[in-house]
């Protein structure tokens, strides 16, 4: 007896959330069969367990990983959203990124090293509390308090948490890049 089921195959990076895609980069690390990569992906990708992509037949594997080989080719958003919406309540990028204080950069960096994309968003995205306009400020960082908002942006769209990956990366290598021709500048001096 055949047993039949439908699978909601993503065709867009926003049909995927952070902790999907989380779970998918964490599934992919020691993996090199391709065997095992194809189960993986179509699993985590598509949320069924990995015994029933196993019995499948193989004519709507191919036909999934094709899909989802297109959906992996496409670029995901680079560009940054400044306001979200998380059960009513408004959280906005943090308006004076470039005064950033240092236990927000730590927690940052600490985050990146992790690939938690969840918990980096918990340090940039804060609760707006006074809005003028296209203006507006956010709570001040408190690491105890926002740290723990991770579980509310771990159901947001990739769209949304790449972006910040893709920002920290290139914030970071700035920050690293400026300080070693500062640093340069200073023993030319001395």
């Amino acid at each position: 007896m055949n047993k039949t089921f439908e699978i909601s195959i993503p065709t867009e990076w926003s049909e995927i959330s952070i902790r999907t895609y989380a779970n998918y980069i964490n599934s992919m690390k020691d993996l090199v069969d391709h065997h095992e990569i194809a189960v993986q992906t179509i699993s985590t990708l598509c949320n069924i367990k990995a015994e029933v992509v196993e019995v499948m037949k193989l004519s709507d594997l191919q036909k999934i990983q094709k899909n989802l080989h297109k959906l992996i080719s496409k670029p995901v958003n680079k560009k940054i959203i400044n306001k979200i919406e998380i059960d009513g309540e408004i959280y906005g990028w943090h308006p004076k990124i470039d005064e950033m204080t240092l236990g927000e950069f730590v927690d940052l960096e600490t985050y990146a090293k992790d690939n938690d994309i969840a918990k980096m968003m918990s340090v940039l995205y804060r609760p707006i509390i006074k809005e003028d306009g296209n203006r507006y400020d956010v709570d001040p960082y408190d690491s105890d308090v926002h740290s723990l908002n991770d579980v509310k942006f771990r159901n947001l769209s990739i769209d949304i948490g790449n972006a910040i990956a893709v920002f920290f990366w290139n914030f970071g290598t700035e920050l690293q890049n400026n300080f070693l021709l500062s640093s340069n500048k200073v023993e030319k001096n001395q």
